[in-house]
């Protein structure tokens, strides 16, 4: 049985297990919270807003089991997968659920900016977001300011800021030298303003160091970015036509293995120009071609009252693991 034939049996499997546990999950905490819902009868919103966060909480149940079936069968992650598919509402009679996984390894890892040292940067690895930010139309110098927040001193690099900067602000504070703990601090770093956090949201992430960029979910914007800082100059860069390229091959046929042999075979069939850039730059050290952390958004609908569900889990095996969870 082909590959293509075994996702589309695996998928129809796990989307019939996932309904089935939502439809349960939802019946079995309607069941033991329906005493506490004749107390709440008098406020509608009430009642619909606990309805619709039990809906988002049964959501990242189905999204656990949907990463638990693809681990199964798990060499390589892609877009075609059952948890990265998009997926429309799902309709439980007392109100909708809408569950969207993305694996944060498509995208850049802003803590492998800098070197294990705590000081130096990773020149390389701050190439290819000078890059994202180039392709973005942003400010590189931004980069500086990330390093700075990150780094352990308090020398200021061109167009950073230290805590010398943050201190003059008029609520002011200091730089945290040190790794980023969510996203949402680097609303924190100067130079990013809303514009340009919301531009930058999709195609950056703050995983654990060392985590490597999926080539086989990517999004054109980041495989773009891959070819800067590398250590040969006519190595060649990823622009938008190869970028493309890559696309239409990983659609047809995924990257499969992520060793260096693997991943090279795999370059040199999608382009030529891919094979030699390949062959005389260091660019296999970013990449890999499966995922391991996921950011799952839940939202539950009852009457028009909206309950989301923020979490980032770590698959390891079989097992799911939340770093953290948020309700809106």
């Amino acid at each position: 049985m082909n590959r293509t034939n075994r996702l589309g049996s695996r998928s129809g499997i796990a989307l019939l297990i996932t309904l089935l546990t939502l439809v349960l999950i939802v019946a079995l905490v309607f069941e033991i919270f329906k005493v506490g819902m004749r107390s709440a009868q008098s406020s509608a919103f009430a009642r619909d807003s606990i309805r619709a966060g039990l809906l988002a909480e049964a959501g990242t149940q189905a999204a656990i089991i949907a990463l638990r079936e693809d681990s199964k069968d798990n060499a390589f992650d892609t877009l075609d997968e059952i948890w990265s598919r998009t997926a429309p509402p799902i309709d439980l009679g007392p109100g909708l659920v809408v569950v969207t996984i993305v694996d944060e390894e498509r995208k850049i890892n802003l803590n492998d900016l800098i070197g294990p040292n705590g000081n130096a940067p990773a020149d390389q690895k701050l190439g290819v977001f000078r890059r994202l930010l180039e392709n973005l139309s942003l400010d590189p110098t931004i980069a500086d300011s990330v390093i700075d927040w990150m780094d352990n001193d308090d020398s200021t690099r061109s167009g950073g800021a230290e805590s010398n900067y943050y201190q003059t602000l008029k609520y002011p504070y200091k730089a945290k030298n040190d790794l980023f703990d969510t996203l949402d601090e680097l609303r924190l770093v100067r130079g990013i303003t809303p514009d340009i956090f919301r531009k930058l949201e999709p195609y950056v992430t703050v995983s654990a160091p060392g985590a490597r960029i999926n080539i086989n979910t990517a999004p054109k914007e980041v495989l773009m970015a891959l070819s800067a800082g590398q250590d040969a100059v006519n190595g060649g860069i990823i622009d938008a036509g190869m970028a493309d390229r890559i696309i239409a091959y990983r659609r047809e046929s995924p990257f499969r293995k992520g060793d260096e042999s693997g991943i090279k075979t795999d370059m040199e069939k999608a382009s030529p120009a891919l094979g030699t850039l390949f062959r005389n730059t260091r660019i296999v050290d970013l990449l890999d071609v499966k995922s391991s952390t996921f950011h799952v958004r839940s939202e539950g609908d009852v009457n028009g009252i909206r309950r989301t569900l923020e979490a980032i889990g770590t698959r390891s095996g079989n097992e799911i693991q939340w770093r953290s969870r948020r309700f809106e």
